[in-house]
């Protein structure tokens, strides 16, 4: 059947012909998959909705102890972690009324391909910057009202990271059987969780209700930081408690860089497959280390590098540096909820588990630095979706080259359906995808951090 057959317009016919409408899409789409390209894409072999549980092996123990002569050795056994992925599929679709613009018929429909194609980029992008800042941001958090001594709750700006705990290599909700360690920036002695219930069941990463294991030793003062001794280690610029004490002056350096990569070389993250670790800056953090006095001696009376040429540092101190404008900040971020307690400026983002804003105002940057296997792409092959019952209009996947650099379009279904209505005259677009994100843990070996192969660093 030919593609003039399905009742299409001929001008978007045309536009399908001579590949216009594919090529439009694919271009929208490439700005805004930086953090996607850090998945490593592995094929999804379950149904959509369903869980996959995988598995993940810890070392064994390191023994110098010469053998007994005459006996054999010791077995030995290892530890072994679960990690989850659960497959859902995601899309949009826009309509396109084609009287609407007669005239200006094929721009109107390339305009509604182009705003698809940014929605399709900033939505998957932006669930694997989620997942990534979801799992690194996780287990610390402020408290949002002062706690007496004896008291056995608190109230805290995010949940997230407190909700869980590796029990036997498995992962299961915090429960009085099932503690987990925390400990205060200040006041109160080391206690658990055994409970967190949400403020607003659809925001679970946003404020909430802590209950402790045991109760408080001594007060616990409004915006004090609680840590789960599971948390990944933040790089804190000025190395400050919590968020609040970031001030202004806080600037990133090229030393915060370095000290955050020899960290993860410490517990043994190996770097990504191009062999650096890669750096996703804000335009913010780019400018700073240009105002580095490290980074700036580094150039010296190069002013005709690339570096200062291109506005753009590449490679340094084996990483690879991305400016990425979809870092998480008070401007790009959902879910917010005020977390002052009525005496400051602070936000948290339920969407990233983090606050975006800290009490005494100042947004909250944020760069990430990702290592090899920090998170995966488990994708359904979406092709098989099509069946001896047919297709009304036109779906393709596509893969393209964008001024030389491949456009990680790959996986991403579009579906141009061909008008139903009785008269002819809505054409549907749509794009869809069905997977999941998941970002594998490494609890069982090095430090007590259950995430360890990317790390966050916060600044002004």
């Amino acid at each position: 059947m030919s593609i003039a057959q399905l009742g299409l317009n001929p001008q978007i016919v045309n536009l399908i012909q001579d590949r216009t409408l594919e090529r439009v899409f694919h271009d929208a789409l490439f700005p805004r998959l930086l953090y996607r390209s850090e998945a490593m894409a592995e094929k999804w072999e379950a149904n959509i909705g369903q869980r996959q549980v995988y598995t993940r092996t810890g070392l064994v123990s390191v023994d110098t102890t010469p053998l007994i002569p005459g006996s054999d050795p010791t077995p030995s056994t290892y530890a072994i972690e679960q990690w989850e992925a659960e497959c859902s599929q995601y899309g949009k679709s826009l309509d396109t009324h084609m009287p609407t613009s007669y005239v200006s018929l094929a721009p109107t429909f390339l305009r509604d391909t182009v705003q698809l194609g940014l929605n399709a980029g900033q939505s998957l992008n932006r669930l694997v910057r989620d997942r990534l800042f979801l799992a690194y941001l996780g287990g610390e958090t402020c408290a949002i009202a002062a706690a007496l001594a004896g008291a056995t709750s608190i109230a805290v700006a995010s949940l997230n990271g407190f909700s869980e705990v590796l029990v036997a290599g498995r992962l299961l909700p915090v429960s009085p059987a099932n503690p987990l360690a925390i400990s205060f920036s200040a006041g109160p002695a080391a206690n658990s969780v055994v409970g967190v219930v949400p403020l607003v069941a659809s925001n679970p990463f946003g404020p909430g209700i802590i209950t402790l294991g045991a109760p408080l030793s001594a007060p616990l003062a409004i915006r004090a930081g609680v840590r789960a001794v599971t948390r990944s280690r933040i790089t804190r610029v000025g190395g400050a408690a919590t968020v609040d004490g970031l001030v202004a002056a806080n600037i990133l350096t090229l030393q915060d860089v370095i000290n955050t990569v020899s960290r993860m070389r410490a517990n043994n993250i190996p770097p990504t497959s191009d062999g650096f670790y890669h750096v996703h800056l804000t335009p913010q953090g780019e400018a700073q280390l240009f105002a580095d006095n490290a980074f700036q001696r580094l150039f010296q009376s190069l002013p005709e590098n690339v570096v200062y040429r291109d506005l753009g540092i590449g490679q340094l101190v084996g990483c690879r540096f991305y400016r990425n404008t979809e870092n998480p900040d008070l401007n790009n971020t959902a879910k917010q909820a005020d977390t002052s307690g009525g005496a400051g400026s602070a936000k948290v983002s339920g969407e990233i588990g983090g606050e975006v804003i800290n009490q005494s105002g100042v947004p909250i940057l944020r760069e990430m630095v990702v290592g090899g296997g920090a998170i995966y792409e488990k994708f359904v092959d979406e092709g098989a979706f099509l069946t001896e019952a047919g297709v009304t209009g036109k779906i393709g996947e596509f893969s393209v080259l964008n001024g030389g650099v491949s456009v990680l379009t790959e996986r991403i279904r579009y579906i141009l359906r061909a008008p139903l209505d009785r008269l002819q005259q809505i054409v549907s677009q749509s794009w869809s995808w069905s997977g999941d994100f998941p970002v594998p843990s490494d609890g069982l070996t090095g430090d007590s951090a259950r995430y360890k192969r990317a790390a966050v660093i916060e600044h002004a």
